[in-house]
């Protein structure tokens, strides 16, 4: 991912290996990515469950290993600056995207700010959405959905508007060209609605989706390959 409120073209990756990730790489830019030339390596002080981290503002929010917990790590100075509890979310394989992988919490960025997508037990597993202020890490509002989130292979955040990419079984290659925007959910209006938009993905699995209103760009983590 990218942090959309700082300048340059630096790159932020964390790739999820189950009980064993807790480095964030940093790279100067999309060339040195490629190039594996990475500029430098955080170690965050805890393991993190899935894949939903994101940079904003010069500080990396990931979900803390086995709890419902959001930690804020500030890159700049290295150090753990805070962390919020996702009161009632289901975490550590309860209710992730349909691929797994610890992915119940899911944080997102789009022109509104910071987003934390999950799911409850007291809304039927389904997909819930809140805003949370990056600096007092309290949150904002809180919007529940109709869409069960083990149905969906991923969610992003754009203007305010949660999307939701629909899942597809992640053994049958032919259903790869089959993958969509399904849902929608306004945060501005407490509607959802559903969708039918193609959503490319050569790759077929979907283990990252991510919004970044800076440049407008979906950034895609897929079977090993960035989008």
């Amino acid at each position: 991912c990218r942090d959309p409120l700082q300048a340059g073209e630096r790159l932020y990756v964390m790739p999820w290996v189950p009980y064993r990730t807790d480095t964030l790489t940093e790279y100067a830019s999309w060339d040195d990515y490629v190039g594996a030339r990475h500029t430098t390596t955080y170690r965050l002080p805890n393991r993190v469950d899935g894949t939903g981290f994101v940079v904003y503002d010069g500080a990396v929010f990931y979900n803390k290993e086995r709890t419902r917990n959001v930690v804020k790590y500030d890159l700049r100075t290295r150090i753990k600056s805070g962390e919020a509890v996702v009161g009632a979310a289901n975490y550590h394989d309860t209710s992730p995207y349909r691929w797994g992988g610890k992915t119940d919490i899911d944080l997102a960025v789009d022109e509104e700010g910071l987003w934390v997508i999950y799911a409850t037990e007291g809304n039927g597993g389904r997909l819930v959405v809140s805003q949370l202020n990056p600096y007092t890490l309290r949150f904002e509002g809180t919007w529940e959905t109709g869409y069960d989130k083990r149905a969906a292979s991923n969610a992003f955040m754009a203007c305010g508007v949660l999307y939701v990419v629909r899942s597809v079984y992640v053994d049958d290659d032919s259903e790869a060209a089959g993958n969509r925007v399904a849902y929608a959910f306004d945060t501005r209006s407490g509607r959802g609605r559903p969708l039918d938009l193609p959503f490319p993905n050569p790759y077929q699995f979907v283990s990252s989706v991510g919004y970044n209103p800076r440049d407008n760009q979906l950034y895609v983590w897929n079977n090993y390959f960035v989008v």
